[in-house]
């Protein structure tokens, strides 16, 4: 509910920015070049859901493991470069990366080495897995000249996504000793890599606070929406996690 409400008020804060041009004769956009540097958050939260079988049997029969984790907001480091290609419409590549840490557990069965089709179960935590997350967005947008020290660029465009995800490829296993009801667990942990490719669409909004002959300074800030979905394959499984969500940040802005 969190994401569906964050999304619905960035569509209609671009919506209203793509109006302004239609219901009031903006001044030119006269910069050719604009740089924005920002640091902000990611609140786009995931959920992992990953299950095996390893690849040898357990006294003749197969053991089974499940791995569920949450990964939650992350802060971001984000840059973008752009230019005016024609009248008011510009186009910018952005650059966005950032990590976290996500928990939970990890569960599954394990023969018994005396009894067929008797398996023990076992439940353990799984702290302080890693992700990160890079992404190159493609923005292609208007920017409307509010005045001489406001300005404000609505784009949309591709995201090419570089997931890196810390997953359990496989576990091995101690016996406790008689009468063999329980077992000791250790999860392999493997950094996995994927690219994926989704989309981008948002606002930046800039004040300046200085400006020369050919060049102007100032703060502003950006509200984004980027979404795509990475796909692992562990073990001959393939699950699917989503990588990116609403993005905002403040830092600095050069135009020239």
């Amino acid at each position: 509910m969190k994401q569906r409400t964050l999304r619905a008020a960035l569509m209609t804060a671009v919506l209203v920015g793509v109006s302004l041009p239609a219901s009031a004769q903006p001044t030119p956009w006269e910069d050719r070049v604009f740089v924005n540097l920002s640091f902000g958050v990611d609140t786009g939260t995931t959920e992992i859901a990953q299950s095996g079988t390893l690849p040898d049997l357990i006294y003749g029969e197969p053991a089974t493991f499940q791995t569920d984790a949450e990964f939650g907001s992350f802060a971001i480091f984000d840059f973008a470069v752009g230019a005016r290609i024609y009248r008011n419409v510009g186009v910018a590549i952005a650059y966005h990366t950032g990590g976290t840490t996500g928990d939970g557990t990890i569960s599954g069965t394990v023969p018994h080495p005396q009894f067929f089709d008797r398996p023990r179960s076992f439940t353990q935590a799984f702290d302080d897995a890693e992700r990160d997350e890079h992404a190159t967005h493609l923005q292609i947008g208007w920017m409307v000249p509010v005045n001489d020290k406001l300005d404000v660029f609505i784009y949309g465009g591709p995201s090419f996504y570089q997931v890196t995800q810390e997953m359990v490829t496989n576990i091995s296993f101690t016996e406790q000793g008689p009468p063999y009801t329980s077992v000791t667990v250790l999860a392999n942990v493997q950094r996995l890599k994927e690219n994926s490719t989704g989309y981008n669409f948002g606002v930046d909004g800039t004040y300046f606070a200085y400006t020369a002959d050919q060049w102007r300074l100032g703060v502003g800030g950006f509200l984004r929406f980027t979404g795509a979905t990475a796909k692992f394959n562990v073990g001959g499984t393939t699950f699917e996690t989503d990588a990116g969500g609403v993005q905002f940040g403040f830092g600095a802005r050069l135009r020239f």
